[in-house]
């Protein structure tokens, strides 16, 4: 016979796999809807509306940053979706934000320090694992980018022959992976050189001061009566100044000499004599929050958004000392997914968040 405790307990162990059953059922369902979500959105971007979008990827620098990636600046406009420098963890900030990742046409470098080329790997492959294209990404940079494009193409060589195996070069044909480079002559002082013009898209490059780095430049691009400048690193110069007349926007890279030199200091006092020279050597070749702004009043900019942000701002009181001094009529200091959006027959800036 069966005792009355064995038989609550019989009912009682029915009821808890009833309930997990049903469970199972309710989070099979929220999975379900949720990745069907994810693969029927729209992109956060589009790049056919007419619009110039900016997109801030990766405002950070080499020094590490939990909240933000290094350089990386995304510009989307007449169907073309072009990747200014691409820092490590960018791309999968773009990814996140469900940017439309397989749509990329082109990555333009700036110059070739790891800050500003550490993600080009995962762009490249990523970019082509969501596109299926059978053809290389063109990156464009001054010369020199023949070696870095070489350089990753090398190291992820393995990499695209086993994805091609895996999966049939009917879905990965292994060219894609890979990129193209496409150098350009580097401009004078005070000249520009057209790197690419396409649907209505123009870039043109410019030299910046970042000595000894060299070569290094900036980018400014064009679509529909709008602009946006991208700075690149650099020391305030005149070229950068002549090529932002007018700008719209212009996203300026920003060291604070302040916080620099007081960290420098600081790192001295302990003992550590190495990192604090080394610091101090990343002075020269830089511009200050004051002096982006002093360049962008000069230049007639319509919105200057500070990237490349050194020290990391890692709390309210950071920035207020990354900004003392600078008048903050017309300035954004950027962050990691800023969102601007310039429309055609207008002189609105539009800021949002992805």
């Amino acid at each position: 016979m069966t005792r009355p405790a064995d038989q609550r307990a019989r009912l009682l162990l029915g009821l808890c796999a009833g309930l997990l059953m049903l469970g199972v059922v309710a989070c099979d369902a929220v999975v379900d809807r949720m990745v069907r979500r994810q693969a029927t959105a729209p992109p956060s971007v589009d790049a056919s509306d007419g619009a110039l979008h900016v997109v801030l990827c990766g405002t950070g620098s080499p020094l590490p940053d939990p909240e933000r990636a290094a350089s990386c600046t995304a510009v989307l406009a007449g169907g073309q979706f072009l990747v200014f420098d691409a820092g490590p963890g960018a791309w999968e900030n773009m990814q996140v934000w469900g940017m439309p990742v397989g749509d990329v046409s082109a990555v333009l470098i700036t110059h070739f320090h790891s800050d500003h080329i550490g993600g080009l790997g995962e762009t490249l492959t990523q970019a082509w694992i969501a596109s299926g294209r059978g053809e290389p990404l063109p990156v464009h940079g001054p010369p020199g980018i023949e070696d870095v494009v070489e350089g990753f193409n090398r190291a992820y060589s393995h990499d695209r022959v086993y994805r091609e195996v895996h999966h049939t070069r009917e879905y990965l044909p292994e060219a894609g992976g890979r990129g193209v480079a496409r150098s350009f002559t580097m401009p004078a002082p005070g000249e520009r050189v057209t790197v690419l013009e396409t649907n209505g898209v123009k870039v043109v490059a410019f030299a910046v001061d970042h000595t000894p780095v060299e070569p290094a430049v900036g980018y400014r691009v064009e679509f529909g009566g709008r602009s946006v400048v991208i700075s690149g690193d650099t020391a305030p110069t005149p070229s950068l100044v002549a090529s932002a007349a007018g700008a719209d926007v212009l996203v300026h890279e920003a060291l604070s000499f302040e916080l620099i030199e007081r960290i420098s200091r600081i790192v001295g006092e302990a003992g550590r004599d190495r990192q604090s020279k080394l610091a101090l050597d990343v002075l020269d070749y830089h511009t200050s929050p004051v002096q982006a702004k002093q360049m962008a009043d000069e230049a007639g900019v319509g919105l200057l958004v500070l990237s490349h942000n050194v020290p990391p701002l890692r709390n309210a009181v950071v920035e207020r000392m990354f900004t003392a001094g600078l008048d903050m009529n017309g300035v954004v200091v950027g962050d990691d997914g800023m969102h601007f959006t310039l429309p055609q027959g207008s002189e609105a800036i539009e800021q949002g968040s992805l």
